[in-house]
């Protein structure tokens, strides 16, 4: 693994030579290397999951345009400040940005930002309001951004209508064993669907803006200093257009739960209303560009992204565990388990969450 890791990073135009590597074990997709090299900067050096993400060119060239775009509205920062707020990437020696290996695999490079630290779920008040402030300030300086430049990586990616076909479909394969074991989230799913859609509408009749969206803003992809001051945004993968709603909605689903995304006790599950309001007080300190429309259906956004999130993981393990890592056999069901007991969590708080967007004034 290490000639292999230190044959690809050579491929780009590194300022140092290849000391060492350390796997960066954060995401569920992708297979991502901290790079040590003899000087700094460090790297990070990622491969992309060419079956989840087949179109890996455009996904790499929208990552780029993002990083671009936001380097050129920090252009007042100096270009260490830069590095720290921005995912900043690397040239291979051919001078595209990426490099494809034997296999067709695709690698990309950027720069690692340097004392930074990440969470699996916040610990205070203060993470959760930062977190906003860097959800919010991704979607304000992107907002000028043409979004007809931005390629679709994966279509209806947070389509509530094509995860629940999904689910159908998957239902009508899968074994009886696996069915068995699941009935009760099946009832679970088609209860709450017809109140999920609500999002598909009104996009389906373009009553929501569409604009560059991040689409994984879950708190484990948000760099912090070690003061706990919001950084940036990294895993930009999925950046394509979209709906803000979807941004807010899945960092409330990581921020707010009490419990880890795969927590087996369902007992402990929560929903934080300390650090919903500290959340999204931070993102509306930054993001300036909310409509009143848009503002209305921030509520349901909190129940739509783990409800896709469980639809997406159940029907993984329905399919027999071909798109997420998984650790053990049921660690889908588990994660599918835990999203929609979270749901459950938000009905009891629902009304609280309501009267809260009542009661303040974003625009």
């Amino acid at each position: 693994m290490e000639n292999r890791l230190k044959s690809i990073i050579n491929k780009f135009k590194i300022q140092s030579k290849f000391e060492s590597f350390q796997e960066l074990n954060s995401g569920h997709i992708n297979d991502t290397f901290l790079i040590k090299t003899t000087h700094k900067p460090q790297y990070v050096l990622q491969k992309i999951n060419r079956t989840v993400f087949p179109k890996s060119k455009e996904l790499i060239e929208n990552k780029i345009c993002v990083s671009n775009h936001l380097k050129h509205k920090l252009k007042r920062l100096s270009q260490q400040e830069i590095q720290q707020k921005v995912l900043c990437f690397v040239k291979a020696k051919d001078n595209t940005f990426f490099y494809e290996d034997k296999d067709g695999n695709l690698w990309n490079t950027s720069i690692f930002i340097e004392d930074s630290v990440t969470y699996l779920k916040a610990e205070n008040t203060q993470i959760a309001f930062e977190a906003g402030k860097a959800t919010g300030e991704f979607l304000e300086l992107t907002k000028d951004i043409d979004i007809a430049k931005i390629n679709t990586i994966l279509e209806d990616f947070h389509s509530v209508t094509v995860r629940y076909y999904q689910f159908k479909t998957a239902l009508q394969n899968a074994s009886k064993e696996n069915i068995n074991k699941s009935k009760e989230l099946i009832d679970f799913i088609e209860e709450y669907i017809g109140e999920m859609l609500q999002i598909d509408n009104a996009i389906e009749h373009s009553r929501l803006p569409l604009r560059v969206t991040h689409n994984d803003t879950k708190i484990s992809n948000i760099l912090f200093s070690k003061e706990n001051k919001a950084l940036c945004l990294i895993d930009t993968d999925t950046v394509m257009q979209g709906v803000f709603h979807f941004d807010y909605g899945d960092a409330i689903r990581t921020i707010c739960n009490t419990a880890n995304e795969d927590e087996m006790d369902t007992s402990i599950i929560e929903f934080n209303f300390e650090f919903f309001k500290s959340y999204t007080q931070g993102f509306f300190q930054e993001f300036k560009s909310a409509t009143k429309q848009e503002i209305k259906l921030l509520p349901i956004s909190i129940k739509i992204m783990p409800f896709i999130m469980g639809l997406r993981f159940f029907t993984d393990f329905l399919n027999g565990d071909q798109y997420y890592k998984t650790s053990y056999k049921n660690h889908n069901l588990d994660r599918a388990i835990n999203q929609f007991t979270f749901i459950k969590r938000i009905n009891n708080k629902y009304s609280e969450i309501n009267l809260y967007f009542r009661n303040k004034n974003f625009l």
